[in-house]
Formats: structure tokens, C-alpha cells, sequence
């Protein structure tokens, strides 16, 4: 039993997958066909691809469990072997990321398991992989990982801001901020494809409607996750102590105070997509609750996001978790996404 108060790590974060009868994986030989096809349309259209290869490897999980999301990945990996063959061992290390994630995502869903913890896992797991690859790949060329993204990013920022002395006093006012957040970029690619192959997989979990049929509202929000019940679990909070606690410590005299600021910048950007998510629910339930119609939605939601530059949202994501304007149950029951 947990005590008044306490939150369960899942409670408010899974996704429903639909459900449905298991038959023969020999049926869904078209699907197959469109898993091997999802991979090697990543290498032009990465978030078409990760996309369809969720929603392939999703369809295949609920029609034919645990053997079609088998064969699925076998797939998957050997139209990977063949991408190594064909273009370099090195090119295909760049797809194994995504389609890792599609993997990973597809699974969580099907087996109700895509908690914040077990996504933020996945996000981790993608972005380090990432950074090893190409950390591998620069050091061959005699460059550090560092070196590489700050150049990158100092390109971008020069692009967009163009040339002339007022240009380069806004590129050498911004160059501090990006060695101490440069490996965030991995983080937020990341995340896009776990977006991306989260959608993929909810639309390969809908449930099969008869032709004639038609899907009731009830079966609907019951396959469609309510951001207005995600509920953040405590420990993000205690990232976010401790990444503000390594900011401060980085402006002292202390080792490596350098790769201190810039770890602790990358978490606290890192965690901050979960208080985001946080706030929009307040948002959502708040809209919920006066009943606006879809057109004020869309306008309150996209100011919303808008002000997120200013971390409005998080903030608000944050404080939800003691304020609980919401009032949702922190007492140890569930409250499922669905709910």
C-alpha cells in the first residue's frame, strides 16, 4: 500500500493499446512487406519511416502477438544487415537509432508498459547511442564530438542571423550557451522520433471495425491517450533539484566544472519535456472543464506553446505537482491515461 500523497511512477502515463484476437502471422504478409519497406525509406524520409515502421510492427503485435511483433523486428534487423551491405557499416549505424526506438515504442504500447520512466529510458538509450556513433565517426577524422556540434551549431546560428558586427556580437554572446547545451541537440532528436514513432504505433493499435461498423465515441477515447490525466512522476522533480543544484555547483572552483554545466544545462532541458506535457494537461483539463469549443482550443493551445519559450508550461507542469489543480487521485490508485 502506498501512503496519502504518494504517486505511482505509471499512474497517468501509459498508453492503451487496443486489443484484439491473435491469428496467423502468414496473413499479414503485406504488413511485412511494409515493415522492410519503413526502413528503407528512413534513409530519405527518417520521420515518415520511423512512423511507418511503429504502426507496421504495432498491427502486426495486436493481430498476431508476441510472433508477429517477432517477425516484425527480424525484418527490420535483416533489411538493416542489408543496408550495411549495400551503403557501409557506418551509414546503417545511423538508422539502428530509430529503428531501435520504433522497436522499443511498439513494444511499451502493446504491452501497456509506456510509462515516463520507460520512455525517458528509451530517449536516453537513443541519444547516447547517437553520441557514440558519431563521436567514433569524428574521432577517425581527428575531431572531437564537442568541436563538431558547436561548429554546427555556430553555422546554424550564423545563417540565421547573417553577417555584419551586430551579428557577431549575438554569435559571441551565444556561444557559451551553446557548449553547455550542445548535447541536447541528440536529446531532441530523440524525442522527435519517439513522437513520431509513439503516433506511428497508436494508429497501428486502433481496433478493426467491421465494414458497415462504425467505431463508437466511447471505444475512441479509450484508444486515444487524455493529456489532461498525465500526471509527472516524482523522480522528475528530483532531476530537476538535481540538475539545478549541478548549475549552481559549475559556477564554483570545483573539477571539470565545464562538463558539470554542460551535463547539467543538457538534464534540465531534458526533463523539462515532462513538466511541458505536465502543463499542457492542466491546460487540457482546464478546457475540458469549461467546455470551449475546438476553434478556442486550438487558439488557447497554440498561444500556450507559444509562451513555452518562456517555460510557461513547465512551470506550470512543475507546480501541478504539489497545486494538483487537476485533483487527481495521488492516494496509489491508477489513473490511467484513458481515464
Amino acid at each position: 500500500m502506498m501512503a496519502s500523497g504518494e504517486r505511482q511512477d505509471g499512474a497517468g502515463t501509459e498508453i492503451v493499446p487496443a486489443t484484439s484476437q491473435p491469428g496467423s502471422p502468414s496473413k499479414g504478409l503485406l504488413w511485412y512487406a511494409g515493415i522492410a519497406v519503413s526502413v528503407a525509406i528512413m534513409a530519405r524520409y527518417p520521420m515518415l519511416g520511423v512512423m511507418c515502421l511503429a504502426m507496421g510492427l504495432r498491427t502486426q503485435a495486436e493481430r498476431f502477438d508476441a510472433k508477429g511483433l517477432g517477425i516484425g523486428v527480424g525484418i527490420a534487423c535483416g533489411v538493416l544487415a542489408a543496408w550495411g551491405v549495400a551503403f557501409g557499416f557506418e551509414s546503417m549505424l545511423y538508422a539502428v537509432a530509430p529503428v531501435g526506438i520504433c522497436i522499443a515504442v511498439s513494444a511499451l504500447m502493446w504491452k501497456r508498459r509506456a510509462s515516463v520512466l520507460a520512455i525517458s529510458l528509451v530517449v536516453v538509450a537513443s541519444a547516447a547511442f547517437s553520441m557514440v556513433v558519431d563521436a567514433v565517426a569524428l574521432a577517425g577524422m581527428g575531431m572531437g564530438l564537442d568541436e563538431a556540434m558547436l561548429s554546427m551549431l555556430e553555422e546554424a546560428a550564423r545563417a540565421y542571423v547573417g553577417r555584419g558586427v551586430e551579428a557577431e556580437l549575438a554569435l559571441a554572446t551565444a556561444m557559451p550557451v551553446f557548449e553547455s547545451i550542445w548535447p541536447f541537440v541528440y536529446v531532441a532528436s530523440s524525442l522527435l522520433n519517439v513522437a513520431f514513432a509513439g503516433f506511428g504505433s497508436l494508429l497501428g493499435g486502433v481496433p478493426q471495425v467491421r465494414p458497415g461498423s462504425r467505431m463508437s465515441y466511447a471505444d475512441a477515447q479509450a484508444h486515444v491517450p487524455q493529456i489532461s490525466s498525465f500526471d509527472a512522476p516524482l523522480w522528475a522533480v528530483g532531476l530537476v533539484a538535481l540538475a539545478v543544484l549541478g548549475i549552481a555547483a559549475s559556477t564554483l572552483s570545483i573539477p571539470e566544472a565545464e562538463l558539470v554545466r554542460t551535463a547539467s544545462w543538457t538534464l534540465l532541458l531534458s526533463v523539462r519535456f515532462i513538466f511541458t506535457v505536465q502543463g499542457l494537461g492542466v491546460l487540457m483539463g482546464m478546457l475540458n472543464r469549461w467546455r470551449l469549443g475546438c476553434f478556442t482550443r486550438v487558439v488557447v493551445i497554440m498561444i500556450a506553446v507559444s509562451l513555452e519559450t518562456m517555460f510557461v508550461l513547465s512551470i506550470i507542469g512543475l507546480i501541478d505537482v504539489w497545486a494538483n489543480f487537476r485533483k487527481l487521485p495521488r492516494d496509489g490508485a491508477r489513473a490511467e491515461a484513458h481515464r
